[in-house]
């Protein structure tokens, strides 16, 4: 049974960041995606300036900024790290040993354990999709939303703030909104990233605070640098 010392759920720009950083310090990462074609998927092509020394800033080629050419760089880089396991999985709940979270369920059936757990998971908990008269359960376009993780979540005491963000009509993609649940403040740390109430998790990104792709990215950087130093 493989437990990754560091499991990442979501690899958007935050987790994807992270994960980079920590296998690149040498940390054993797995990375969890319930899609291994939206890895940091930007909806726009990124804009510089990015956090020096990212993987964002790695990934970015002002020759194509095309946002598939760019999902592509990242997921290469991610990829060619020894110590990082990108994989495709759905989480469905924490898994727990007493008070400490040490890893999850997924809706595949095998869990996926860490001895630190990371939920990245942006705007895709409890998430509801609007575009035009059509509603549906995703956190981005034709992208599902994490229902199951959430109802465990709140069933386990975490409370949340109720957010939403809107995403503009481009030539080639139709504009939309999309009401999300983030952590209430409370439930979470500034500086230690982590999630009060069971050890050994931790959370990043949209799904704690709001921000553009160099934020999740720099956000994504800081998490890394303090486990590092947690970890030893």
């Amino acid at each position: 049974m493989r437990r990754y010392r560091v499991l990442i759920v979501g690899a958007g720009f935050a987790g994807a960041e992270a994960a980079w950083h920590l296998a690149r310090a040498g940390v054993e990462v797995g990375l969890l995606t319930q899609s291994l074609d939206s890895v940091m998927m930007p909806f726009l092509p990124p804009k510089p300036p990015f956090p020096q020394g990212s993987l964002l800033e790695r990934a970015y080629d002002p020759e194509d900024e095309r946002v598939w050419a760019f999902h592509a760089r990242a997921k290469y880089l991610l990829e060619a790290e020894a110590r990082l396991h990108l994989f495709q999985a759905t989480a469905t709940g924490l898994l727990l040993e007493g008070e400490r979270v040490v890893g999850v369920r997924t809706w595949e059936g095998p869990p996926a354990w860490g001895e630190r757990v990371v939920l990245a998971v942006g705007s895709f908990l409890g998430a509801r999709l609007y575009l035009g008269e059509v509603e549906e359960e995703a956190g981005r376009l034709s992208e599902a939303s994490y229902p199951d993780l959430f109802e465990d979540l709140k069933a386990l005491g975490f409370r949340f703030l109720d957010k939403e963000g809107e995403v503009p009509e481009t030539p080639t993609t139709p504009g939309y909104r999309v009401r999300y649940h983030a952590f209430h403040p409370e439930e979470w740390e500034e500086g230690t990233f982590r999630l009060k109430g069971l050890a050994g998790l931790h959370a990043v990104g949209l799904c704690v605070r709001e921000g553009d792709y160099a934020r999740m990215s720099q956000e994504g950087k800081r998490l890394a640098q303090y486990l590092l130093h947690e970890l030893g």
